[in-house]
């Protein structure tokens, strides 16, 4: 899976607007095996980890939301992405993952192609770039 910033299409007329989503189309035939919604502190970071095995597509339901990603070439992208925007990110597996909330009402729906499995994670930095040798 490749890293990719892709923006949705919203339908809107008197009685509001709708954001559809495609499987196969917006996600690249992205199995979805999990969701979540990520709610966040505008005073702390979240996720601050990687995975291993889980690829995920990330989209704001509301709010803007900071994304720092880091691959095992230590190679930073900086993504922000926002319900206003229509932009959403799908992040591969083995991709170091920062968020950062601008308000306390931001709201991040997360979509996984691989079940919970608290071994896949990679909670440490060090482990995480030892993986690249």
């Amino acid at each position: 899976m490749k890293l990719q910033q892709k923006k949705s299409k919203t339908f809107s007329n008197y009685t509001g607007s709708l954001t559809p989503f495609y499987i196969n189309q917006s996600f690249n035939d992205f199995k979805i095996k999990r969701f979540f919604f990520v709610y966040g502190n505008k005073k702390f970071f979240r996720a601050d980890h990687a995975h291993k095995k889980c690829n995920q597509v990330l989209i704001p339901v509301f709010g803007k939301i900071a994304v720092e990603l880091t691959n095992l070439k230590n190679v930073k992208k900086k993504f922000l992405l926002s319900h206003k925007n229509n932009n959403y990110l799908i992040v591969p597996k083995l991709n170091w993952i920062r968020l950062k909330f601008y308000s306390n009402d931001s709201i991040l729906l997360t979509l996984c192609d691989y079940k919970y499995d608290k071994n896949e994670y990679i909670q440490s930095k060090k482990q995480f770039f030892s993986r690249s040798t």
